[in-house]
């Protein structure tokens, strides 16, 4: 959201004209860490709201349930999807959103996700703890020519085609075991 809020400053030309749609699935309810995390989550993206909206404009939509058919439309109608963790495995929503998504969107995904040495080479990526490099990456990425826009979303959809779950955890016990 800060990445958001830094391209809302440096690229007015996007006021009234995106939205950042953040589908938040709270977890491990009974951490004080992550309660805390979901509270501030909340709060940056009302303040985000108070600054930089609109009467017909709000620049962040939160959702902090879970709900999967506003999830998958979500990605099918995506012109960008951030996939931005610290650190994590896997990470399907990387994955799912180029199979699903009709609109050429493209992925902007960090570093530290477990499918960015797979998908790299068609996804924008960014340190997740660069705001800065996170907000280019956005502009990069909603600018972008349609063409590559096109050229991008086709190569994640074989690369994701291409490889399953059960070679991930195939990779995975073969680096543990060495």
């Amino acid at each position: 959201m800060l990445a958001f809020e830094e391209l809302l400053h440096a690229r007015p030309e996007w006021h009234d004209r995106v939205v950042h749609l953040a589908l938040v699935y709270p977890s491990r309810q009974g951490l004080a860490d992550y309660l805390a995390y979901g509270a501030e989550v909340v709060s940056t993206a009302e303040r985000i709201n108070q600054a930089w909206g609109t009467p017909t404009w709000t620049p962040i939509i939160l959702h902090v349930e879970d709900d999967r058919p506003r999830s998958l439309a979500a990605l099918t109608m995506s012109d960008v999807l951030l996939v931005n963790p610290v650190r994590d495995g896997l990470n399907l929503v990387a994955k799912e959103g180029p199979l699903l998504n009709a609109a050429d969107g493209v992925l902007v995904l960090s570093h530290e996700a477990g499918a960015w040495e797979e998908l790299a080479t068609s996804a924008v990526g960014v340190n997740p703890f660069d705001v800065s490099g996170t907000a280019d990456a956005l502009h990069r990425a909603l600018t972008m020519d349609p063409a590559e826009r096109a050229r991008r979303a086709a190569d994640l959809r074989a690369m994701v085609n291409g490889r399953t779950a059960a070679d991930w955890m195939h990779d995975q016990l073969v680096a543990a075991g060495s």
